[in-house]
């Protein structure tokens, strides 16, 4: 049996991850204004993998030390139900996300009068079979275009225990083995969970994209037990940086006639996002390995609390939803309208002050709630047993 260590040396919080989660957020919300010259910077255009991964890999780093180290220290229990009220709480964020995307398309098509609106996203559904797909929402059958991520994520977080209890048995390797069996037959067989009622399935499959969480889980336990889940080695990281840079040039130049020629699988040759392929898992690898073992005295190395992508990342499920909002704003806005650098920048502009903006007062009221708790007097003891109390045996644990 390969027991999973889980110390207190992994304990500080890295920063690193909050930057990148920052970074990531903010891509997505340029990504999800499509058609703007900005979103022709964005990291997708540099290399075979994007945003969407990057967040997936840091929301399964970060589940190791939010549920991992306590579910593999004897609360199993507690972790897996902290986990599934995780998975309701995004549930219900993705439901009202996407009831504001269908007022906010059909005030649009009211204002304006003009019905095309309504058939945006995938919001016809609602007007030619509006029972069929509110069952299909209820169900996370039905999801929006740009509106994917979240239903993932959730089904992923009712993995989470499974995955965890695995770990407990046969280590975070034995995790990556299942995780990745479970991915290569998503990929071959096209298993996936239906849509409903349009025909097709999810657009980011949580069967194969649970192994992009699953890397993430186990580099966070392997960080919590004070280790790296890949050590550094000069060679392997001349080879990660060689894949980066060899990405870079097939997706600057257009290249991708050119995978029509390599012989094999379409898992381990395509740049398919709903399966997340072969060569956009490497890429993923091969970043992280790049700035996690980013030579001393880089700038990835002295990355600090107060960075405003840190500050960002810090908040990540109240900006994302924010940020998904603001992207479908400025979807509307722009909608019908001849391309415009000066609009198109600053309503780009606009919603990144606004992430801003938004951190900045979480980060700010967090303090204030802090704080309050900490001044909070401890109340005084009743002059007389309350005759409806437990007993102190049967008191809640702290």
């Amino acid at each position: 049996m390969t027991s999973a260590r889980v110390g207190a040396s992994g304990t500080a919080r890295d920063h690193r991850v909050d930057f990148f989660r920052g970074f990531a957020l903010l891509t997505i919300f340029i990504n999800h204004v499509p058609g703007v010259m900005w979103e022709h910077l964005t990291s997708r255009n540099y290399g075979f993998s994007d945003s969407a991964e990057l967040f997936v890999f840091l929301a399964g780093f970060a589940s190791a030390f939010a549920y991992g180290r306590s579910f593999l220290q004897g609360s199993a229990l507690v972790a897996s139900l902290k986990a599934l009220r995780r998975a309701g709480t995004l549930y219900l964020v993705h439901i009202t996300l996407t009831m504001i995307t269908v007022a906010l398309f059909a005030i649009a098509a009211m204002t304006t009068g003009d019905g095309r609106y309504l058939m945006e996203l995938g919001i016809g559904y609602f007007v030619t079979q509006p029972i069929e797909t509110l069952a299909g929402v209820a169900t996370l059958m039905h999801q929006l275009a740009y509106l994917n991520i979240l239903p993932m994520y959730c089904v992923i977080l009712l993995m989470l225990p499974l995955m965890l209890a695995l770990v407990r048995r046969f280590g975070v390797y034995g995790l990556l083995i299942v995780s990745a069996t479970l991915w290569a037959v998503a990929g071959t067989t096209g298993f996936n969970l239906p849509n409903h009622p349009n025909p097709g399935g999810w657009q980011f499959n949580p069967f194969a994209w649970q192994m992009v969480f699953a890397i993430g889980l186990a580099a966070g336990l392997a960080k919590a037990g004070g280790r790296a889940l890949v050590a550094y080695h000069p060679t392997l990281y001349a080879v990660a940086l060689v894949y980066l840079f060899l990405s870079f040039l097939f997706v600057e130049f257009q290249l991708w006639h050119w995978s029509a020629m390599v012989p094999g699988p379409f898992l381990m040759t395509g740049f398919d996002k709903t399966f997340v392929t072969l060569p956009r898992l490497m890429h993923l690898a091969a970043l992280v390995y790049v700035f996690v073992h980013a030579p001393y005295g880089s700038v990835f190395r002295r990355i600090g609390a107060a960075n405003p992508l840190c500050l960002i990342g810090r908040h990540s499920l109240p900006i994302f939803a924010t940020g998904t909002i603001l992207s479908l704003l400025a979807q509307i806005l722009r909608l019908h309208r001849e391309p415009s650098f000066l609009f198109d920048t600053l309503l780009i502009a606009t919603g990144l002050a606004l992430h801003y903006a938004l951190a900045l007062f979480l980060e700010w009221w967090r303090g204030v709630s802090q704080t309050g708790k900490a001044k909070a007097p401890a109340p005084a003891r009743p002059a007389v047993a309350d005759p409806v109390a437990p007993p102190a045996s049967l008191g809640r644990a702290g």
